[in-house]
């Protein structure tokens, strides 16, 4: 009996070092396991980090290393995470100009402590942004509804609306980027401005004895769609409404604000009028000469866009090259054929319908934007001014891509 009794007391502490010896890689996958979790925070946290300095080096003029160190130190700090900084070993930028992007690789060496007992003393830790610079040059026209339908708090409105797309573009754009806006205020005709009395590109064959004031026309077709110089001049009319002069492409934000809120409401509706004149000003040749040419544009990866805005439908036709003919669905197929016209020549078009009632507009304006998603129907003052702002952060937009 005494012998069986020690060999129960032997086996149980034979038992129990087995039952520890099981337990070995239980704790050591466990350890293993915190391990890895601890790794894949810190490469979350380095992502985040590599995203942020994408961003403000795709978004800045300056891209020093000092740059994109704070950057990454500001976010790791806002996350409480300063201490995977020791980990960092190297940080890695490039700007390629050709693909328009602006890339941020940070590595780092995460020393591991369970797995060291299975082999794996450190573990290498990427993080890998890509950020779209956004486009070098934009050239911006808004082209806007100037109408008698627009006065009071319409008019108002729109000026609101087009102010803080004015300021979202300069604020949120790259510092990379070249920014030219334009003003193409329109009701039955346009104003060019006064001070192009004599060039060339007119015809004062139309104007009368009266004093011009800017005011022109529109050339016989086929000309009416192209802004060709091979097209012929453009009738200088006088007598007739004309509303604001067109401000051409400029760098001074003051300036096109101030455009924006002289705008006053008066006149019948031609839109493709406003539309000619919005091409017209993207052009490098007469009768405006401040956009870039198509080779320069497409060398910095340039935009050219419209936002056209109206809030009724053609009231006007014309009769060349006075638009006082009351052909509306002469009038409507116009502005389909110039939609077209534009949008072919590598423009892009946004368009904003504000509190029309009829479906004919509305629908001719979706179908003139580039795509469906740059059309907006604003039934209010608070749908107008989302509108503009979105329109506003989709042509400055820097992106992450990867």
């Amino acid at each position: 009996m005494k012998n069986f009794t020690q060999y129960m007391r032997d086996s149980a502490g034979n038992a129990a070092l087995l039952l520890g010896i099981a337990a070995l890689p239980l704790m050591l996958g466990a350890g293993v396991a915190v391990d890895m979790a601890r790794v894949n925070h810190a490469r979350t946290i380095l992502q985040g980090a590599a995203d942020v300095a994408a961003l403000v080096g795709a978004s800045s003029k300056d891209k020093s290393e000092d740059t994109l160190n704070k950057a990454m130190r500001d976010y790791l700090e806002a996350n409480n995470a300063n201490s995977v900084l020791e980990f960092v070993t190297d940080i890695d930028q490039n700007l390629d100009v050709d693909k328009g992007t602006f890339t941020v690789k940070i590595a780092g060496t995460f020393p591991g402590s369970f797995m060291s007992l299975v082999g794996l003393k450190d573990v290498t830790v990427d993080a890998l942004s890509v950020a779209n610079v956004g486009s070098q040059s934009l050239e911006l026209v808004l082209v806007l509804d100037n109408t008698g339908s627009m006065a009071g708090s319409k008019i108002t409105n729109l000026k609101t609306s087009a102010n803080t797309l004015i300021d979202i573009i300069q604020t949120e754009t790259s510092d990379n980027a070249v920014v030219k806006m334009a003003v193409v205020p329109f009701a039955e005709y346009v104003n060019v401005g006064a001070v192009h009395a004599g060039q060339a590109w007119l015809d004062t064959s139309f104007a009368g004895g009266g004093a011009w004031e800017g005011c022109v026309g529109t050339r016989a077709a086929p000309d009416n769609l192209s802004i060709a110089s091979s097209g012929g001049s453009y009738p200088a009319l006088s007598g007739v409404p004309c509303n604001s002069p067109i401000l051409p492409l400029t760098e001074n934000i003051a300036a096109v604000k101030s455009a924006v809120n002289a705008m006053t409401a008066e006149g019948w509706t031609y839109i493709p009028g406003g539309l000619l004149w919005g091409w017209n000003v993207l052009d490098s040749a007469a009768p405006f000469t401040e956009g870039k040419t198509k080779a320069e544009n497409q060398r910095v990866k340039g935009k050219k866009a419209i936002v056209l805005m109206t809030d009724g439908e053609n009231t006007r036709s014309v009769n060349y090259p006075f638009h006082d003919g009351g052909d509306v669905a002469l009038a409507n197929t116009t502005l389909e054929e110039s939609c077209r016209a534009v949008k072919a020549d590598g423009i892009e078009i946004f368009t904003v319908s504000f509190m029309i009632a009829t479906t004919t507009v509305k629908d001719i304006m979706e179908n003139c934007a580039t795509t469906p998603s740059q059309y907006f129907d604003a039934d209010n003052a608070v749908e107008l001014s989302a509108a503009f702002t979105e329109i506003a952060r989709d042509l400055a937009a820097v992106r992450l891509t990867q």
